[in-house]
């Protein structure tokens, strides 16, 4: 069925042959992103739950293991809503994914303080340039 979807709806994206990969990266946590920004629980309630059973399965299945470490762990690692998202993600799910409460939170605000200071020094050479003329 995934694939059918897959050639249908994707299959400009060539002949990309781990769907898994793309469901998860294109579909899934975009539908978390959306739920997570909402507030609601009921979505993301669900969501988690499948990520454990994936989780759980993976401890058989080293092709699992890898596409949550890849696909869910890096989005982990600089998610929005991190502290709403930690109370419902299962232990094997964090495991896996290496989970590392409040990363994601700490590299989103060291990114905003970073943009932050890059526009203050554009705008302060700006000004300096501005006032030798």
């Amino acid at each position: 069925m995934l694939k059918e979807v897959w050639k249908t709806r994707f299959d400009y994206m060539g002949t990309e042959t781990d769907v898994q990969y793309i469901v998860f990266g294109s579909v899934l946590i975009p539908a978390l992103e959306e739920a997570l920004s909402a507030r609601d629980l009921s979505s993301i309630l669900p969501v988690c739950a499948f990520l454990e059973d994936v989780a759980e399965a993976a401890r058989k299945d080293s092709y699992l293991e890898s596409l949550l470490r890849i696909e869910v762990g890096e989005w982990l690692g600089g998610a929005a809503n991190e502290s709403l998202l930690t109370p419902w993600l299962g232990s094997e799910t964090k495991r896996i994914c290496r989970y590392v409460p409040g990363l994601a939170t700490q590299r989103r605000e060291l990114q905003e303080k970073q943009e932050k200071r890059s526009l203050a020094s554009r705008l302060s050479a700006f000004l300096k340039q501005f006032r030798k003329n």
